[in-house]
C-alpha cells in the first residue's frame, strides 16, 4: 500500500511534469491541438500471398533489341498479372538471388507499378539509386543458371542464360506460371511469342540424307582422323548416346551397321529429339 507521504510526492511529480510538457510544446511548435501519428512504414512489403503476379519474360543479354526511354539497351525483365484484380507492386521485392530476395525494391509513387488485370510491366535493369528512376538498380549476370524472386516468395524464375543468344528472351508460353524457355521473338510489354521448336536430327546421320550407313561411317572415321565434322549438333556424332563423342562412338556405329548388330539409341532411324539429357547441344544441323 502507498503511504500517504509517497502518494504526495508522487502527486508532485506529476503535476509538475504535466505543465513542464505544456510549456515546451507551445514554446517549440505553437501547437496546442496536438498531430495525428504519421504511418509506420510509408511504402509496405506486402505479403507474399497478396501479390498473384509473374515473372514473364526476362532479356539478360540485350545488345540492340529492345531499348529504354534513353534509348539505351539494358538487360528487362516483364512482369504479368493474369488478373482477376488489379495488383500493386509498389513496396514489393524483387531479386535474382533466393539468398539475398530483398536486393531491390519496388517504389510505390509510380502508377506504373499497379498493374490492372491482363497488364503487363517491362522493367529495365541498370538504375542508378534515384529513387525518381523507375529502374531496377543492379545489373543481371548474362551467363550461368538464375532463379529471379518477386516479393521474397510470391513467384520464382528460373532460366539458363547459356541456352540464349544475344537478343534472345526467355519465359513461359503461354504467359504466366510454367517453365521458361527460349522464345522465338522478344515480346515485351505483350504475350509471350511461341518458343523456339527444337532440333530434331537422326542419330549418327553425319551427311544429313536422313540415313545411317558407310558413307557415315567414313565421315565419323575422319573426324576422329583429322577431319573433324563440322555440325551444330554434337548430338548426331554421340553414336551410343553416353553424351560424349569419343572413339567409342565409332566402335559402336562399326558395329551397328553389321547384321544383327546391336541398335542405334533414339532418334533412330526416324527423326526426333535428344531424349537423354546431357552436356551435348543441338542447336541445329
Amino acid at each position: 500500500m502507498i503511504n500517504a507521504a509517497k502518494f504526495l510526492i508522487l502527486l508532485t511529480l506529476l503535476f509538475a511534469l504535466g505543465c513542464d510538457n505544456g510549456s515546451s510544446s507551445n514554446v517549440t511548435t505553437g501547437d496546442t491541438g496536438g498531430k495525428p501519428p504519421g504511418p509506420d512504414d510509408p511504402c509496405p512489403s506486402p505479403l507474399g500471398v497478396e501479390i498473384q503476379v509473374y515473372i514473364n519474360e526476362v532479356m539478360v543479354d540485350n545488345t540492340s533489341a529492345v531499348p529504354n526511354g534513353s534509348g539505351e539497351f539494358y538487360p528487362w525483365v516483364e512482369f504479368y498479372n493474369p488478373g482477376p484484380d488489379s495488383m500493386e507492386l509498389g513496396g514489393a521485392y524483387f531479386s535474382d538471388s533466393i539468398a539475398d530476395n530483398q536486393r531491390w525494391q519496388f517504389p510505390c509513387q509510380f502508377p506504373e507499378t499497379n498493374l490492372q488485370a491482363g497488364e503487363f510491366l517491362v522493367m529495365f535493369f541498370g538504375g542508378d539509386g534515384n529513387p525518381d528512376d523507375l529502374h531496377i538498380d543492379f545489373l543481371p549476370e548474362i551467363s550461368g543458371e538464375h532463379i529471379y524472386v518477386l516479393n521474397q516468395s510470391s513467384d520464382f524464375f528460373y532460366f539458363n542464360a547459356d541456352l540464349l543468344d544475344q537478343n534472345q528472351s526467355t519465359g513461359p508460353f503461354p504467359d504466366g506460371g510454367g517453365d521458361a524457355v527460349p522464345l522465338s521473338v522478344p515480346t515485351p510489354g505483350g504475350p509471350n511469342a511461341e518458343p523456339i521448336p527444337p532440333v530434331v536430327f537422326v542419330r549418327g546421320d553425319l551427311d544429313l540424307d536422313l540415313d545411317v550407313d558407310e558413307d557415315d561411317l567414313a565421315l565419323l572415321t575422319g573426324h576422329f582422323s583429322g577431319s573433324p565434322v563440322i555440325t551444330l549438333c554434337a548430338d548426331r556424332l554421340d553414336i551410343n548416346d553416353n553424351g560424349e563423342v569419343t572413339i567409342s562412338d565409332l566402335s559402336y556405329l562399326i558395329q551397328a551397321l553389321e547384321p544383327n548388330g546391336p541398335v542405334i539409341p533414339e532418334p533412330f532411324p526416324s527423326e526426333g529429339v535428344d531424349p537423354t539429357p546431357d552436356n551435348i547441344d543441338c542447336e541445329g544441323p
